[in-house]
């Protein structure tokens, strides 16, 4: 359970929220926060596991595997979502604009519609510097 209070802690603090606010957001007392967090509570229930990744932005099937309610296939999660990045380049690029996205809750989805845009429209940039015609 240590590696899921830890997990949980980094994603509480990456998004920039307290445990009280995570708690009220997640519908589950401040204290079960903590005892998840700390690695206190052996075994949270698959309820406020999935409470708390809702709040978190964590999918569920990744709770529940470092909860130990799902087998670990020793694949990350970064892969399973984007399997096609092959390199150490780009994944790690795509983890840190992830990472970047996970702390900022500020953004509508008109931010998130602009944001696909300039990807994709640095993609064609790159492609076209890459094989000019």
């Amino acid at each position: 359970m240590e590696e899921l209070g830890k997990f949980l802690r980094e994603r509480r603090k990456a998004k920039g929220l307290s445990m009280r606010e995570v708690a009220e957001q997640s519908g589950i007392s401040h204290t079960e926060v903590y005892r998840i967090e700390s690695g206190r509570r052996a075994y949270p229930s698959i309820r406020v596991l999935t409470a708390l990744g809702k709040t978190l932005d964590v999918p569920n099937e990744e709770v529940l595997r470092l909860a130990g309610y799902k087998e670990d296939d020793d694949t990350p999660l970064l892969e399973k979502v984007f399997p096609d990045l092959k390199t150490e380049k780009q994944q790690g690029t795509a983890q840190r604009i992830l990472d970047g996205l996970a702390r900022n809750n500020e953004l509508d989805n008109d931010d998130y519609d602009d944001l696909v845009k300039h990807v994709e429209m640095f993609l064609d940039y790159a492609k076209k510097k890459r094989n000019p015609e």
